[in-house]
């Protein structure tokens, strides 16, 4: 196991991420924050509260590995209770590798009509992307191995509690924050 994200560059990080999504909606009357479960937890929960615009929060569990490897199909575990019709939308997640679980995730909540439906990852890891997934929010680009802590679950779900990342294999890369980008016009 080698040491990736550092528990202090974590809460530096998403101190940012919540500035950033602050500015973006800054006067929002409401956010929906969805959390993806089970690894997006410590990240939607943190996130969440250094927010400053009235936020509610909501869950929603699907499946689509098994161990390390993607099974190709998605379950619904457990769905959102919110009706988050002509309301903005936060998704909050873990890590989008081949982004086919988010893709699922967002057709599935555009069936809800949300006003606009906006994605925050932790980690984001482009090396294995297979379906293309707007991501508006990242916090770390990872290099293409696999990781743990900080709620992703790792082997057989024994290092979720981690309080930080961790690559599971051998790894000469670092992980990096990405780009500053342009701020996203009026959200709300």
């Amino acid at each position: 196991m080698q040491d990736l994200i550092s528990e202090e560059a974590l809460r530096r990080r998403i101190e940012e991420v919540a500035d950033e999504i602050n500015a973006d909606f800054a006067g929002a009357d409401l956010l929906n924050l969805v959390v993806v479960l089970r690894g997006g937890c410590f990240f939607g929960t943190d996130l969440a509260k250094r927010l400053t615009m009235p936020c509610r929060l909501d869950y929603i569990r699907v499946t689509s590995y098994s161990g390390d490897k993607s099974s190709g199909v998605v379950s619904l575990m457990s769905d959102i209770r919110t009706d988050i019709r002509n309301q903005p939308v936060l998704v909050v997640d873990d890590i989008i590798d081949t982004g086919f679980t988010m893709a699922w995730i967002l057709r599935y909540l555009d069936l809800k009509s949300p006003a606009s439906v906006h994605v925050a990852s932790l980690l984001d890891k482009p090396a294995r992307r297979e379906f293309e997934v707007p991501i508006h929010y990242v916090g770390f680009i990872v290099p293409n191995v696999f990781v743990a802590g900080y709620g992703l679950d790792g082997l057989d779900d024994r290092m979720a509690n981690i309080p930080r990342i961790v690559a599971v294999e051998p790894t000469n890369e670092e992980a990096r924050i990405p780009p500053t980008r342009e701020r996203l016009p009026s959200l709300h």
